[in-house]
């Protein structure tokens, strides 16, 4: 009985012992990122306290959570074993594998979500765009989940994302608002394929980001007279530079399972070879960026193409163009000073997008109302666009990024 006893308190003992060494390494590894959040605090002035103490308390929460010793080691561990198992949901259901190795985002539910609000918004939108002459076309960006094509296994719940776009965008023709749906695009010229999405990740690819552009561009020219220049130049890829950078992306999907789970992936930058002339101006949580030259070198962040952590969302090679979501950005392009001027109220599909299409646009403005904090009632009113696009994906047509309009009438701030 006592070697029993004895077994059991040395194995408590040593368990104890790990939980203590691994906080040790914890706090080691997250202690200059705390540090630091800290020293910004205390840094800001008197009148920005309020604000920046709550910014403070997500930060230090955020980063305890995230920055943990040997993090992806736990992860490619865990999803090693999801892989032996051939389990095809990981995270209760969050993240699930399709029978072609695809990775999707889902959760349960029984029907499509309720469009009422979201619609009611985009109609006063569109009636405060055109009260200061500005057109409003809604895009949708087609999901990852295609009908007919995509499988899953018994028992992997399905969102309904596609049934809620239908909804919505019948909302918006009876409510007259011009739409285009990137889907019927894509299916129409058959690629609506799951080779037209990342493996890892819920984006499209950014050769399929140029490829809708060039519609895009076809559509607004030819129903809108939008006067697109030079669109057969532009529009035509032989026009532009393509480097393949081999197994070099883990998509956000791909960064909650692990390579061992999903695999890395090819990232494709696509960039014009012509000469080009820019200045760009983004407004992100914490601070303001500038850049200025071709497209490449202010459009585009190229250092996010150099390497770093496959894992580190901050690396993320898809946000490679215009730096991924900031909450306000403007694109001024030298090259078209007459050209239109134009507005994206989007998610992150629409980013590479927006971006090509600035190569025919005097100025391009781009709101992200997660990370807004102003009120886009005003930017319209101010800035009087010629077109105002609102773009969110089949899966976002929720009051989360329908943000404008909300109850108290002002954009919410995240």
């Amino acid at each position: 009985m006592k070697h029993f006893f004895m077994k059991k308190t040395v194995t408590a003992a040593l368990f104890v012992t790990l939980l203590f060494v691994m906080a040790l390494l914890n706090i080691q590894t997250v202690f200059p990122s705390l540090q630091k959040d800290v020293s910004d605090y205390h840094t800001s002035s008197a009148s920005e306290k309020p604000e920046t103490f709550s910014n403070l308390v997500t930060n230090l929460n955020n980063t305890a959570s995230t920055e943990v010793f040997g993090k992806y080691g736990f992860i490619e561990t865990y999803g090693y074993l999801q892989k032996l198992m051939d389990k095809k949901e990981t995270n209760n259901f969050e993240v699930v594998k399709a029978e072609d190795g695809s990775l999707h985002y889902t959760y349960f539910t029984t029907g499509p979500n309720d469009v009422q609000t979201i619609s009611e918004r985009m109609e006063r939108l569109k009636k405060d765009a055109e009260s200061v002459g500005s057109h409003v076309m809604y895009v949708m960006t087609p999901d990852k989940y295609i009908e007919g094509v995509t499988k899953f296994e018994k028992g992997i719940p399905y969102n309904y994302a596609n049934e809620t776009a239908d909804l919505f965008l019948d909302e918006m023709r009876n409510n007259q608002v011009d739409t285009l749906d990137f889907r019927e695009v894509m299916k129409e010229n058959g690629t609506y394929t799951q080779d037209s999405f990342y493996q890892t990740d819920h984006h499209w690819k950014v050769q399929t980001a140029f490829n809708a552009f060039k519609s895009f561009a076809d559509v607004v020219d030819e129903k809108y007279d939008f006067q697109f220049p030079n669109k057969a130049y532009y529009t035509d890829i032989n026009n532009y530079n393509q480097i393949i950078y081999k197994n070099s992306y883990l998509g956000s999907m791909g960064r909650k399972e692990g390579i061992l789970y999903s695999g890395a992936e090819d990232f494709d930058f696509i960039y014009p070879k012509f000469d080009t002339n820019y200045f760009f101006y983004a407004q992100g949580s914490n601070q303001a960026i500038t850049a200025n030259g071709r497209f490449e070198q202010s459009v585009c962040f190229t250092s996010m193409l150099s390497g770093g952590d496959i894992y580190d969302a901050e690396c993320d090679k898809y946000f490679t163009y215009m730096d991924g979501n900031p909450g306000f950005a403007e694109i001024t392009n030298f090259d078209h000073p007459d050209g239109k001027k134009v507005l994206f109220i989007k998610d992150s599909l629409m980013v590479p997008v927006a971006s090509f299409f600035s190569l025919g646009c005097s100025k391009v403005y781009m709101i992200d109302p997660r990370y807004y904090g102003g009120n886009i009632q005003d930017v319209i009113d101010q800035y009087h666009f010629d077109d105002v696009f609102v773009s969110f994906s089949p899966q976002n047509l929720t009051t989360d990024f329908f943000t404008f309009y909300s109850d108290d009438g002002l954009q919410a701030a995240h």
